[in-house]
């Protein structure tokens, strides 16, 4: 090249370098910018903090609040667990006719469809997903993630890009979560923690969990409450909304799914009956909402993937904390459902407020 052409050049890369600079970061989208009003306004009304994550699937723009953050996940982390047991029918390594025997350790709290399950029957794995998926039983997780194996779940998540915290069974959850008032907890049998789970009250839980492990101090609602903080700050079963959001784009483009697994996991987000209130209550009737929902003291969540007018995928991924009301919670994640709708959607949209 000659000195000219060298001279040429540098002054063009200076110009473009120049316009560059002058013209600045790229324009947020509309959309986005409209979202983060409303987002905002509405999480300082809320009485406990929001963690938020809203991607276009089509264009890869997103909006995010606070999405950073790991968050407890509660029934959520039950879409690894699909995910894992879908890799290994995949591979050829599990059946969906596979049958997984039910018995007294199998004994969960949130145990709904496998509530009437006595010690002795054996649940295919087809039918365990479904009742995981659609009614999040509790029981039928653990089984499940018995089966395909608890760091097999948390390697299919790292394989997605979602890093987590420690990944544990929800039998183990409810372990920890006590034992931070007593390690004795850590040795409750399966029917104790079912036992514990049907004391809806922080008080009422902890003067059984009191009864459980005398002559030991006499725990309160708010020494249960402190107990809760503490095993949350240990990031188990935890994820960033961002990262779910991600793994959400890759479901509902069926990335690392085979066709049927795909159609399979679809169908059972979009069949799952509990939120309803939630992201969906904001959404129009006849919107497609495929989702997991998740929830524990103080804590919700609602992620999953709504079929825009365009046609296209559209996730939101959302986790709530410190609240004390799960019915604020809900209504935020309702206004969320709403407001994503009519920025990303269409603000001619007619929103369904029946589940309100």
């Amino acid at each position: 090249m000659t000195r000219a052409a060298c001279l040429c050049a540098f002054l063009v890369t200076g110009l473009v370098t120049a316009s560059a600079e002058a013209l600045g970061p790229p324009e947020a989208p509309r959309w986005t910018a409209e979202l983060n009003g409303l987002v905002e306004t509405a999480a300082r009304n809320f009485d406990g903090e929001l963690s938020l994550y809203v991607l276009d699937v089509e264009s890869g723009e997103e909006y995010a609040y606070d999405a950073d953050r790991l968050t407890y996940l509660s029934s959520a982390i039950k879409l690894g667990v699909m995910l894992e047991v879908m890799h290994q029918v995949d591979a050829g390594r599990l059946s969906w006719d596979e049958p997984l025997a039910f018995t007294s350790d199998s004994l969960r709290d949130g145990m709904h469809r496998l509530h009437r399950a006595r010690p002795g029957d054996a649940l295919p794995v087809s039918a365990l997903l479904e009742y995981m998926m659609v009614d999040s039983d509790n029981a039928a997780a653990d089984l499940l993630m018995k089966r395909v194996g608890v760091d097999a779940v948390k390697a299919q998540l790292a394989t997605r890009g979602v890093q987590t915290g420690p990944v544990v069974s929800l039998l183990d959850e409810r372990r920890r979560i006590y034992a931070q008032l007593d390690p004795k907890a850590l040795a409750f049998t399966p029917e104790q923690i079912r036992t514990l789970g049907r004391y809806d009250s922080p008080a009422s839980r902890a003067q059984e969990l009191s009864r459980m492990l005398a002559p030991r101090t006499a725990w309160s609602g708010q020494d249960l409450d402190q107990a809760f903080g503490a095993f949350y700050a240990e990031q188990v079963n935890s994820a960033s909304m961002r990262g779910m959001g991600q793994l959400l784009r890759q479901v509902a483009r069926c990335e690392g799914l085979s066709a049927a697994s795909c159609t399979r996991a679809h169908t059972l987000m979009r069949a799952c009956q509990t939120g309803r209130g939630r992201v969906a209550a904001g959404l129009p009737a006849t919107a497609a909402w495929a989702h997991k929902t998740g929830t524990q003291h103080r804590r919700a969540c609602d992620l999953g993937f709504l079929t825009l007018p365009s046609g296209q995928p559209a996730v939101i991924a959302a986790c709530t904390r410190n609240f004390w009301r799960v019915a604020d919670a809900e209504r935020l994640f309702a206004f969320l459902g709403e407001s994503v709708w009519r920025t990303l959607g269409t603000a001619d949209a007619q929103v369904s407020r029946s589940a309100e």
